[in-house]
C-alpha cells in the first residue's frame, strides 16, 4: 500500500472559505466554531481562513457565526451584558437566549470564565445582591416656611434620579416581569422603573422604593403616591 500525502485547497474564494465555515458548522449544529473543529470537518485550512480574514474571529464573524474566543474579557464586562438582557426581557435569560443581537457574549463566553452557565448565573445574581442592603433610608427635608405662605420643600437627594442597570435587575429579580398595578407581563421598552414615593416628593432610587409598571400605568401615576402592593 502507498501512502500519500494529503494537501488542503487553500485556493477558495473569500466566499468560498465563508460558506464552508457555516457548512461545518452547521453540520456539528454549532452555533460557532474552533479551529479544531474546523480543520477535523474543513475543506480548507484554518490557518489560510485566519490569515485571509486576518484572524479566525474576523472570519467567524462575517460567516455570521458566534466569536469562539473574546480576549482580555473581563467578569464585569460579562455582568454589564447580562444585566442588559435581563432588563430587556424582563427576566433571566436561558443559556440559547445567549446569541446575537440579544446577547453581545455567547453562552460559551461565561462557560469559560465561571465553568458552567449555571455558575455564571450563580455568580451574577451573588453580584446584583451584594448591595442590597447598602442603601438605607432616606429622610425628606424639613418643609421651609417662605413668607409665611405655603411651604416649600426643598429635598436634597442622596441617590440620581435613574436607576443603574444594576438596581433595574435587582428590582426585576423582586417583582418579575409584572406590573405592580394590573400584574401584566411586560418585557423591552413596555418596562418602567418607578418611584412609589415620587422623586419630586423626596422619594429616593433605592430598591425599597422602586416598581415595575407597565409604560401606560407610569406615565398616568405622574407624581401620585401608591401605596405597595
Amino acid at each position: 500500500m502507498e501512502f500519500k500525502l494529503n494537501f488542503r485547497n487553500n485556493k477558495g474564494t473569500d466566499q468560498e472559505l465563508l460558506d464552508d465555515i457555516k457548512r461545518v458548522a452547521s453540520q456539528l449544529g454549532l452555533p460557532s466554531l474552533t479551529t479544531k473543529d474546523y480543520d477535523e470537518n474543513g475543506k480548507y485550512a484554518s490557518s489560510t481562513i485566519s490569515k485571509r480574514f486576518r484572524n479566525w474571529n474576523n472570519a467567524l464573524e462575517k460567516a455570521g457565526l458566534e466569536i469562539s474566543y473574546i480576549p482580555s474579557i473581563s467578569i464585569n464586562e460579562l455582568f454589564e451584558n447580562l444585566e442588559s438582557i435581563w432588563i430587556k426581557l424582563g427576566r433571566q435569560p436561558t443559556r440559547r437566549e445567549m446569541k446575537k443581537p440579544l446577547s453581545k457574549y455567547s453562552e460559551g463566553a461565561y462557560v469559560r470564565k465561571f465553568g458552567s452557565w449555571t455558575k455564571s448565573l450563580e455568580s451574577f445574581v451573588d453580584f446584583i445582591n451584594s448591595d442590597l442592603h447598602e442603601n438605607s433610608t432616606i429622610q425628606a427635608e424639613e418643609p421651609a416656611i417662605i413668607n409665611n405662605t405655603k411651604p416649600e420643600i426643598i429635598y436634597k437627594h442622596k441617590t440620581k434620579r435613574s436607576p443603574s442597570e444594576r438596581l433595574k435587575v435587582q428590582v426585576l429579580m423582586r417583582d418579575g416581569n409584572k406590573c405592580r398595578l394590573c400584574g401584566i407581563i411586560v418585557t423591552g421598552d413596555n418596562i418602567h422603573f418607578d418611584h412609589i414615593l415620587p422623586w419630586s416628593k423626596g422619594g429616593e432610587t433605592v430598591l425599597e422604593n422602586l416598581q415595575v409598571l407597565r409604560e401606560t400605568h407610569n406615565i398616568a401615576k405622574g407624581d401620585i403616591e401608591y401605596d405597595k402592593i
